[in-house]
């Protein structure tokens, strides 16, 4: 035998004795044998055994000494032995090893100082070994090792010096090590190393000035490094960098000038820096730059004028930049832009006319831009546009008719518009809408009857249209549909007969509808219903008799409607109901014997139903 596999036999306690005599074995998994508590002597026998995982053996206290003799063993898995709180003292001696896991090895206090010499070890990982507080001062001598994984040591205050001589370790995670103070000096000297991840090192206050040799570093991750104040002054050297992440640094207040010269960068995040005021002048000079993120630096005030030569960027975040005022008069130029988001910048007063000519812009997203009282003239050239969100920029109303022109729109939203009556937009031209969200526009009356005819729509959201009183008489044209949300319309009386040839419509909430009386009588064509909201609807006194011909249905929501009295005798029609809420209805006299009949019923809520004197005879057989 050659492989013995016996994971998850979680009440294996012990190995057989004469283990030992599968002298051929090769691979032995025992993952989460939770019972497990000791290895055998014999195990001793087994000279070529090359893969060992004891993962997840949770009452695994110690290794026997005999394990160091395994010479041929290359791959030694510890995953999650939470009571593991050593390593045999000569475990220096597996020199054929080249990957040891010991992944959440939470009560593992410190390393054997053998260890160094695994001299074939490439990969290493003490992820979440939160009690350990030190590595051994020759650990630099692992000189094969290429990956290692630090992350989550919470204890761990320092790196030993030696560490600086891993000449072949590509790959260094030390993120959420919270009490790591510094990096050794010469930390430049990691050669090979193409990335690292300090994110999250909350006390570390600098980098060393050597960091900046690490010429091979392409990915350098410093998030939430809260102390973290300056860059080194020649960080332009690091010439191979392609991603650097130095969001939440919000002790940084500015960026060394040569950052400029970073030729291969393509990822910049710098999200929430609250302290950074400016950027470089020269910015532009990122090239190769096709993600920027200045989402939420609260204090920056105006982007240099050279960032329009960023000839790469595709994304360009720069949400709740709240003292934001205005975008480089030369801003079309950044003709590669695919995604802006200018969302929350509740100082930007106006769009430069240029802007018309990002050409590739699919993703526009002006969500609360207050202050924003037009768009340019010649906004439909943004032929390229698939998403545009104008959500709570409510001075924008006269501006709207230059939309319909936008003939790639898919999704389209105008939340929170509270002053909007009327909505005077050719919906005809936005044929290739699939997403239209006119949530919480409060003094929306009507909607305009063009609207019917965007044959693609999927998506309709009017919940919290409070003064909506009814919609379009052929509102069944909209036969794409499959999602309606008019919760809180609360002055909607009605709905139009047509709505029942809705045949993709599969979810359908009219929560809080107060003063909705009835259900067209022909509800139950609805045949794709999957999801009904009627909660809340205080005047409905009745459901149509039809409704049980929803046979996809398998949500209703009924709690709190406070007058309805009875539930269609049919209602055990509805095989496919799932879960039912009767809640709160307290006119509510009885349930329907044919109730008994739903297969698939799972969850029935029926509590404060004050005159529900009974249940169905044949309710237990649910």
């Amino acid at each position: 035998m050659r492989t013995l596999i016996l994971s998850s036999c979680r009440a294996l306690k012990e190995l057989p004795e004469d283990i030992g005599k599968l002298l051929w074995l090769n691979e032995l998994n025992l993952t989460l044998c939770s019972s497990l508590k000791a290895l055998l002597d014999s195990m001793s026998q087994l000279k070529e055994l090359k893969h060992l995982n004891l993962s997840g053996c949770v009452q695994l206290r110690f290794l026997p000494y005999f394990i160091v003799h395994l010479s041929q063993l290359k791959t030694f898995r510890l995953r999650e032995c939470h009571e593991l709180k050593k390593l045999p003292v000569q475990f220096g001696k597996l020199q054929s090893l080249v990957e040891l896991d010991l992944f959440h090895c939470s009560q593992l206090r410190r390393l054997p100082n053998s260890i160094v010499h695994l001299s074939q070890l490439k990969t290493f990982r003490l992820f979440k070994c939160h009690k350990l507080e030190k590595l051994p001062v020759q650990f630099g001598k692992l000189q094969s090792l290429v990956e290692l994984d630090l992350s989550n040591c919470s204890q761990l205050r320092c790196l030993p010096y030696s560490i600086v001589y891993l000449s072949q370790l590509k790959k260094f995670e030390l993120y959420y090590c919270n009490k790591l103070q510094y990096l050794p000096g010469k930390f430049g000297k990691l050669q090979s190393l193409v990335k690292l991840d300090l994110s999250s090192c909350s006390q570390l206050g600098c980098l060393p000035d050597s960091i900046v040799h690490l010429s091979q570093l392409k990915t350098f991750k410093l998030r939430s490094c809260e102390k973290l104040q300056k860059l080194p002054v020649k960080f332009k050297k690091l010439q191979s960098l392609v991603e650097l992440d130095l969001s939440y640094c919000s002790q940084l207040g500015c960026l060394p000038d040569s950052i400029v010269h970073l030729s291969q960068l393509k990822k910049f995040e710098l999200y929430e820096c609250h302290k950074l005021k400016y950027l470089p002048v020269k910015f532009g000079k990122l090239q190769s730059l096709v993600e920027l993120d200045l989402s939420r630096c609260s204090q920056l005030r105006c982007l240099p004028d050279l960032i329009v030569h960023l000839s790469q960027l595709k994304t360009f975040k720069l949400r709740s930049c709240y003292e934001l005022k205005n975008l480089p008069v030369q801003f079309g130029k950044l003709q590669s832009l695919v995604e802006l988001d200018l969302s929350h910048c509740s100082q930007l007063a106006c769009l430069p006319d240029s802007i018309v000519h990002l050409s590739q812009l699919k993703t526009f997203r002006l969500v609360e831009c207050r202050k924003l009282e037009k768009l340019p003239m010649e906004f439909e050239k943004l032929q390229s546009m698939v998403e545009l969100d104008l959500s709570q920029c409510s001075q924008l109303g006269c501006f709207l008719n230059s939309i319909v022109h936008l003939s790639k729109l898919k999704t389209f939203k105008l939340r929170s518009w509270h002053k909007l009556k009327n909505l005077q937009v050719k919906f005809k031209k936005l044929q290739s809408l699939v997403e239209l969200d006119l949530s919480h526009c409060s003094r929306l009356e009507y909607l305009p009857d063009s609207i019917v005819h965007l044959s693609q729509l999927k998506t309709f959201r009017l919940f919290n249209c409070f003064e909506l009183k009814n919609l379009p008489i052929e509102f069944d044209k909209l036969q794409s549909l499959m999602e309606l949300d008019l919760s809180q319309c609360s002055q909607l009386a009605c709905l139009p007969n047509s709505i029942v040839r809705l045949s993709q419509l599969k979810t359908f909430r009219l929560s809080k509808c107060h003063e909705l009386k009835k259900l067209p009588v022909q509800f139950g064509k609805l045949q794709s219903l999957v999801e009904l909201d009627l909660s809340n609807c205080s005047q409905l006194r009745y459901l149509p008799n039809s409704i049980v011909h929803l046979s996809q249905l398998k949500k209703f929501e009924l709690y709190d409607c406070h007058k309805l009295k009875k539930l269609p005798m049919k209602f055990g029609k509805l095989q496919s109901l799932v879960e039912l809420d009767l809640s709160h209805c307290s006119q509510l006299g009885r349930l329907p014997d044919s109730i008994a009949h739903m297969s698939q019923l799972q969850t029935i809520r029926s509590c404060v139903c004050h005159k529900l004197e009974n249940l169905p005879e044949k309710f237990m057989n649910l």
